[in-house]
């Protein structure tokens, strides 16, 4: 790694079960003992990493302590940036899918010393409607999920809370949305109950989601739901995960349009946040590569071309 000796770390004190002042003296130590200056910067409030990130001066490296939604606003911070910073994700948050993905564990302290010996690789960042994203967008039956789970419960139960609401969703009426997905020019229209699109191999905690992603290939993978019945989306996605034949659409593009006919009844959801953007038209596409910190291992595996 032929970088500079000074990091930004930004962490979310609030993210899952919280950051304490004696965590960050210990980490601040791994940083000293490895040989790297490290300012440490806790988020304050919504999109603070946003605007840290973008006018952040003399780093070129951001490390992201917290979960997916701290990463996701580390990312749209330098996605307008000029000079652009290479970005860590340490996972310290309910559900860490990027950061597990990349090969994290569960030990920061283990984390940030692999990171500190590992290897840049270019990753694809997204839009949609303009706004940049990490690894995942979707609407239908589930997405709300990560954004509607309070955060008193994701505290106290950690992943299960998702779960928990995982049972209560399931519960609720299946309705489908007439669209009109247009994947690289080729349009399809239908009535879709779930519409997913991610650069990822891990999602909502399940390892090797999407069994042959490339993550800098300029392709994101899309997954289209038909079922009108609970028990059959159930089915097919429990199909799809175990490889097995299903009537889900799984495809990959790198520019999706999808036009609804009408406003769906929950909005979407973006790495793991509410996605505020309430409309019926949505234009998602790669839109750029950053830098990303990731373990030797990792780098050298086939999740980069």
């Amino acid at each position: 790694m032929k970088k500079s000796k000074k990091c930004l770390v930004i962490y979310n004190p609030k993210s899952g079960k919280g950051l304490k002042a004696d965590k960050v003296k210990e980490y601040k130590q791994i940083f000293e003992d490895k040989g790297f200056e490290a300012e440490f910067y806790a988020t304050k409030r919504k999109n603070d990493a946003t605007e840290a990130t973008y006018k952040a001066k003399g780093f070129d490296i951001v490390f992201a302590i917290g979960g997916d939604g701290t990463l996701n606003e580390v990312v749209k911070g330098n996605f307008d940036r000029k000079e652009k910073m290479t970005i860590c994700p340490i996972p310290n948050g309910t559900c860490n899918d990027v950061a597990s993905m990349l090969g994290f564990g569960s030990d920061p302290k283990e984390n940030i010393a692999m990171a500190l010996e590992g290897k840049e690789k270019s990753y694809d960042i997204g839009t949609i409607n303009g706004t940049p994203f990490v690894y995942v967008v979707g609407m239908g039956k589930f997405m709300n999920i990560p954004y509607d789970t309070k955060n008193e419960e994701k505290k106290k139960m950690g992943y299960f809370a998702y779960l928990k609401d995982g049972v209560i969703e399931f519960t609720e009426k299946l309705k489908r949305y007439k669209a009109e997905v247009t994947l690289d020019g080729e349009k399809l229209e239908d009535y879709y109950s779930l519409i997913m699109v991610s650069n990822a191999n891990h999602i909502a905690g399940i390892n090797k989601f999407h069994k042959e992603v490339v993550l800098n290939d300029g392709k994101f993978e899309v997954l289209l739901c038909k079922a009108s019945k609970k028990r059959h989306l159930i089915l097919n996605f429990l199909k799809f995960l175990l490889g097995r034949k299903n009537k889900l659409i799984s495809t990959t593009a790198s520019e999706i349009k999808i036009k609804l006919s009408a406003k769906p009844d929950k909005k979407w959801c973006i790495d793991g946040e509410k996605f505020e953007d309430d409309g019926k038209v949505y234009n998602i596409k790669v839109a750029q590569q950053m830098k990303f910190l990731t373990p030797k291992e990792t780098a050298n595996s086939k999740l980069f071309k």
